[in-house]
């Protein structure tokens, strides 16, 4: 009995460790979110993706940017992150004009059962961006990621 009795604070102690992981924590803003807006040159980008990579390179998360130039990630990593914007996956898309049904479930282009998406709700247009932009570790762009949610807008250049 007495065994039991100065083994139980030992027992209790891995029983603790067990269920808070050994202590590490994976880093991620858990439930948070980054947005912003996007801009290149002072105007707003018309579709992409943001990716956020950990300044160690150990987490990356991305989120799309919208046809307005916002963009939102969630749960990104916390602390120094390197970021970039990638559109080249988006070359050769093109917004159809005078989309009445985006996002109203009819086929703008005379078709039934074609939905088209509302560009300012997913962003489709191609925006080239200099090819710095398209890598995290070449981007220039940075910011720090804190818990909770938070905005960092992102300014780039047209110039190489």
């Amino acid at each position: 009995m007495n065994i039991i009795f100065r083994r139980a604070p030992l027992l209790a102690g891995l029983l603790a460790l067990a269920l808070t992981g050994c202590g590490a924590e994976d880093g991620l803003n858990k439930g948070g979110k980054l947005t912003g807006k996007v801009t290149i040159d002072g105007k707003p980008l018309k579709g992409g993706n943001v990716v956020v990579v950990s300044e160690n390179g150990k987490y990356s998360v991305q989120g799309y940017v919208n046809g307005e130039g916002v963009y939102t990630v969630l749960e990104p990593p916390r602390g120094k992150v390197n970021i970039a914007v990638q559109t080249v996956h988006l070359r050769g898309s093109v917004i159809p004009k005078g989309n009445p049904s985006a996002g109203k479930g009819k086929g703008g282009d005379g078709s039934r059962g074609m939905t088209l998406p509302d560009p300012k709700e997913i962003g489709l247009g191609f925006t080239a961006v200099p090819e710095r932009y398209e890598k995290p570790d070449t981007s220039g762009l940075h910011a720090e990621v804190k818990s909770g949610d938070q905005t960092h807008d992102l300014e780039l250049t047209g110039k190489p």
